[in-house]
């Protein structure tokens, strides 16, 4: 309420208390008020009314005004809470993102050297492959070597034998 409201309703309120006695007693004596007495009576009355109605809207309006700093405070404090919720998903999906792609690159780094252990394996392998290649071949020119030599041998012994056959032919 405004302080002029207050002062001004208390006035009316002192007036009509001041001139209560006077007029039980004009009513009781018979006297009867003038029709401006009248008028000014009904003028103070919806006077009053008004200023109550004033009152009232007044008091109303405060209240919808405070509803509706309390429902925006509220509406502040969502939005406040629905970013933070938000930014809390953002860095989730970030950490799994990185997580996945972390996780990624170690697999990408364990094939990597699974490929490379293999392909070791199979290079030693083939290495072994030739040299075990090698070795025979070393053995087959070996055995054939050995062998051109026994018939080398064979033959020298075999010319021996015809030398000696004809010698002893012709001496006989």
């Amino acid at each position: 309420m405004a302080l002029p409201t207050i002062s001004k309703t208390i006035f009316n309120s002192s007036l009509k208390l001041a001139r209560a006695p006077f007029d039980i007693a004009l009513g009781a004596l018979g006297g009867s008020d003038s029709q401006a007495t009248e008028e000014r009576e009904r003028a103070a009355g919806l006077r009053e009314r008004a200023e109550a109605r004033e009152r009232e809207a007044e008091e109303r309006q405060a209240r919808v005004g405070e509803a509706a700093e309390e429902a925006a405070a509220e509406a502040r404090r969502k939005a406040e809470q629905d970013k933070r919720k938000a930014e809390k998903r953002r860095r989730e999906r970030e950490a799994r993102a990185k997580k996945a792609e972390a996780q990624k690159k170690e697999q990408a780094r364990q094939d990597a050297a699974k490929a490379k252990r293999a392909a070791a394996k199979a290079e030693k392998a083939a290495q072994l492959e030739k040299l075990e290649a090698k070795e025979e071949s070393i053995a087959a020119k070996q055995e054939a070597a050995a062998t051109e030599r026994e018939a080398e041998r064979l033959a020298k012994a075999a010319e021996a034998a015809k030398e000696k056959r004809k010698d002893g032919d012709g001496a006989g």
